[in-house]
């Protein structure tokens, strides 16, 4: 098998494992895939508003609004006024949010971490040395960046 192959065959087994807890656990917590998208970009995105947020997706503000509405029903992410400019409203997480998203991660990780279980003391030192490897080969590329 080719190199390119075999990169390709790791990412992606590493996304299928990573996504195989996803369906499930946004329908347990009471969220959408779309929704859940938005409660990240919010954490990443601090204080973002309505237009910020529709540009940086490429969607309508409406389709944004319609995403939120549910979200701030659920005490999720709040809407506060911005106080340099009326016309925009802030949006943040809640405490509530916050402790979604960890559950969320944890889950998200959940089958990633499923499927290194399985692996006996020998190999997952041998993955965690390629592992430690591999980040350096990125902080080298980016400059660093941890």
């Amino acid at each position: 098998m080719k190199r390119e192959d075999l990169i390709q065959e790791v990412v992606e087994s590493l996304a299928r494992c990573q996504r195989l807890q996803g369906p499930t656990a946004w329908k347990a917590l009471g969220v959408s895939h779309a929704q859940v998208g938005m409660l990240f970009m919010l954490f990443h995105h601090r204080e973002a508003n309505v237009k910020q947020i529709s540009e940086y997706l490429g969607i309508t503000k409406s389709a944004v609004t319609q995403l939120l509405d549910p979200l701030v029903d659920k005490k999720l992410v709040n809407r506060q006024d911005d106080p340099k400019d009326r016309r925009f409203v802030r949006l943040s997480l809640t405490n509530d949010g916050l402790r979604l998203l960890k559950k969320l991660n944890k889950l998200k990780f959940a089958g990633v971490r499923s499927a290194i279980d399985s692996l006996n003391t020998k190999e997952l030192s041998q993955l965690a040395d390629l592992h430690r490897k591999m980040v350096v080969g990125m902080q080298k590329q980016t400059g660093g960046i941890k």
